[in-house]
């Protein structure tokens, strides 16, 4: 099951893949209320998905996945990526409005479509700054979707690895914003933690969408080797000083050795093997003279 890139070409099926994956999502159903598929929003789908592929856009990534045997894309990953010290930290606003087509102002007589997409990025900046300040490079996944006869094969799990696998090579953290119910479940699988919720709304509008903030930081570098008690003495050993105590007596046990006398054993306490003392040698001195 191979990863490549997204092309122009692949756009019809993508968009499919959106209109079709989305149906029931709860995100997708809060930005276009009113109907998931129609024109209009699959003309938007379409607009955004040229400008995520586009050759010159060096910020926003597209992976596919294709099936086996029509080799035709099945599943998608949509990827934002930015540098934290770039234009203020703005820089994942200008982004996300530009590719979707925003004003900086969406109250000048646009459609609740529009506000809604507006406050979803929104939240998505304030996620940035509050979670996400301290990591230099920052990828958001915006969407991991599946053709709905394509679901249950592991298509998006492989899309969502490969682009941590990504970021782990670019020391990256990566955060996504899930629904609280399959979307929590899908990337608490993957190796991200929920670090909270954030809550999506406009003004004078009763409905509003919470999400769950899911981030998966880059891995520690590898620690030293915790040291044991043997390596305590060792260290111990060759910090003896010159002249100590404990030089001179592994000195005297060195010239023991080197004079051919054997080291003391277990045995040795109970006079097993070892010289006798004179006390014993009399004793047996006087077992043989009663012999």
């Amino acid at each position: 099951m191979g990863v490549r890139i997204a092309t122009q070409q692949d756009i019809p099926a993508l968009k499919e893949i959106i209109l079709s994956g989305l149906s029931n999502d709860s995100v997708w159903l809060y930005c276009y209320p009113s109907a998931g598929r129609s024109e209009a929003a699959s003309n938007h789908v379409e607009t955004v998905l040229k400008r995520i592929i586009d050759d010159n856009s060096k910020n926003w990534h597209c992976y596919v996945v294709d099936a086996p045997k029509t080799h035709d894309p099945v599943s998608l990953a949509i990827i934002q990526s930015l540098h934290q010290n770039e234009d203020d930290g703005k820089g994942v606003t200008e982004q996300i409005q530009r590719v979707l087509g925003l004003s900086e102002d969406p109250s000048n007589g646009e459609s609740k479509t529009a506000k809604r997409i507006a406050a979803l990025q929104s939240g998505i900046t304030q996620t940035q700054q509050t979670y996400l300040a301290r990591y230099d490079q920052v990828m958001f996944l915006h969407a991991v979707i599946t053709h709905p006869h394509h679901k249950r094969q592991g298509y998006a799990k492989t899309l969502s690895k490969q682009t941590l696998q990504v970021a782990r090579q670019k020391g990256a953290v990566v955060a996504a914003l899930a629904s609280p119910f399959s979307g929590y479940v899908f990337y608490s699988g993957t190796s991200f933690s929920n670090c909270g919720r954030t809550k999506v709304e406009t003004d004078d509008d009763i409905e509003n969408l919470e999400l769950q903030i899911m981030v998966c930081t880059p891995p520690k570098p590898l620690e030293q080797r915790r040291s044991s008690i043997m390596d305590f003495w060792g260290a111990a050993k060759k910090a003896s000083p010159a002249g100590s105590r404990r030089e001179s007596l592994d000195q005297g046990q060195g010239q023991g050795q080197g004079q051919g006398e054997r080291r003391s054993s277990f045995l040795d306490m109970f006079s097993f093997g070892g010289p006798k003392t004179p006390s014993a040698v009399d004793d047996d001195t006087r077992r043989k003279s009663h012999a």
